[in-house]
């Protein structure tokens, strides 16, 4: 590891770091913690942007995170002049700036022409999290291979999509295997925290965005109303991101017999049995919580048939491709029914032991090296 090092003064360096949305400032956070915690005689400056996590690890936020913070195909496309002015800016601060390593956290289409301007005035540039081109969009990587030395990944399999590129990988691991122990005592959770002693309680999760909980809730509440008739001893619990979301739930007021909650996703699945869940981080946060899950997806049919082509996998779920084989039942599109959710519902019940031993193994997977492994990858290349 080299270092700007004076005589009788310790090794600094200026790291700049930039994340764009919330998931990506809690890496970020982490990252700077274990920095720190593992080179301590080092002298560090942290600059970019981030949110609260990476602020209170001591980052300097040239703007509020909350200004990139924008998901989808439409939103950016909307607010793209003010992304890219904001861009520009960031851009022409850190070339000011001259860190020792630039680190974009996520947040691909707005972090990877800054780290193609920052490489080329010699600075090491570094990609936390890689753009998804293991599922989709191949012709990405000799873009990334342009602005990026190093891509650490959060998934094993990732490393396949860079063999034969000029990029260096590192798999460090998901931080969820990290915080999420691996022994989970479900009934004592139940009841500690839900006051649950002898119902089977299942979790419903639509999804995070207004647009997953219009489309995907009427769906899963129409199939738990299935599973209530077969099972009277049972109890849903319906965690959403924001209260007022309930709103975009037609007849949420006739609803008594669902638990609906605001912000407390994994408490609601380290308690649950099982679960229904929208893909995306939440089908990895269950079976890391040792909830087996039927995961669904649903979006427009003009979205669908426009991705569908350049699709390079058959299965959607990150338990399943991680254990390289269906272990959580998928729906997909014109699958997500009432009736074959309620089918792969009752069919994970049924197999539920042998799930959790396929969930473990996933576990154990994504440790890696522990926390330390991100932050030991950028001392490497300091």
């Amino acid at each position: 590891m080299s270092s700007n090092i004076n005589q009788n003064t310790s090794p600094s360096f200026k790291v700049a770091i930039v994340a764009g949305e919330e998931s990506g400032d809690q890496l970020g956070g982490s990252l700077i913690k274990q920095l720190k915690k593992l080179t301590p005689s080092i002298s560090y400056t942290f600059i970019g942007v981030g949110g609260n996590k990476m602020q209170q690890e001591g980052l300097n936020s040239f703007f509020d995170m909350e200004r990139i913070s924008v998901m989808g195909l439409i939103d950016p496309l909307l607010r793209i002049k003010e992304l890219l002015q904001l861009r520009k800016e960031l851009k022409n601060f850190l070339i000011k700036e001259s860190p020792d390593i630039f680190i974009g956290i996520d947040s691909p289409d707005f972090n990877l022409p800054i780290s193609k301007d920052l490489k080329g005035h010699g600075i090491k540039t570094v990609q936390y999290v890689s753009p998804t081109i293991w599922a989709w969009r191949q012709g990405r990587l000799k873009t990334i291979e342009k602005s990026v030395d190093t891509v650490m990944n959060l998934f094993p399999f990732e490393n396949k999509a860079y063999e034969g590129s000029s990029v260096r990988t590192a798999f460090v691991g998901h931080p969820l295997a990290h915080k999420i122990p691996k022994k989970i005592n479900k009934q004592e959770l139940k009841e500690e925290r839900f006051s649950i002693t002898n119902k089977k309680m299942i979790a419903l999760l639509p999804g995070s965005r207004k647009s997953e909980i219009k489309k995907m809730s009427p769906l899963f509440i129409d199939a738990a109303k299935l599973i209530k008739l077969n099972n009277p001893n049972i109890c849903f619990y319906m965690p959403l991101t924001d209260l007022k979301f309930k709103e975009f739930i037609k007849g949420h007021e006739t609803l008594d017999w669902i638990n609906f909650s605001e912000g407390n996703s994994q408490e609601v699945l380290s308690a649950a049995d099982l679960a229904i869940v929208t893909s995306g981080t939440a089908s990895l946060e269950a079976a890391l919580f040792r909830t087996p899950s039927v995961v669904a997806y649903k979006t427009n049919w003009i979205t669908y048939l426009l991705l569908k082509p350049f699709l390079k996998i058959n299965i959607f779920a990150l338990p399943n491709l991680l254990a390289e084989k269906e272990i959580f039942p998928e729906l997909i599109q014109s699958d997500v029914t009432k009736y074959k959710i309620l089918e792969a519902f009752n069919n994970i019940d049924k197999n539920r032991e042998k799930l959790l031993k396929e969930i473990d193994l996933i576990h154990s997977l994504l440790e890696s090296d522990g926390p330390q492994t991100a932050a030991r990858t950028i001392t490497q290349i300091l």
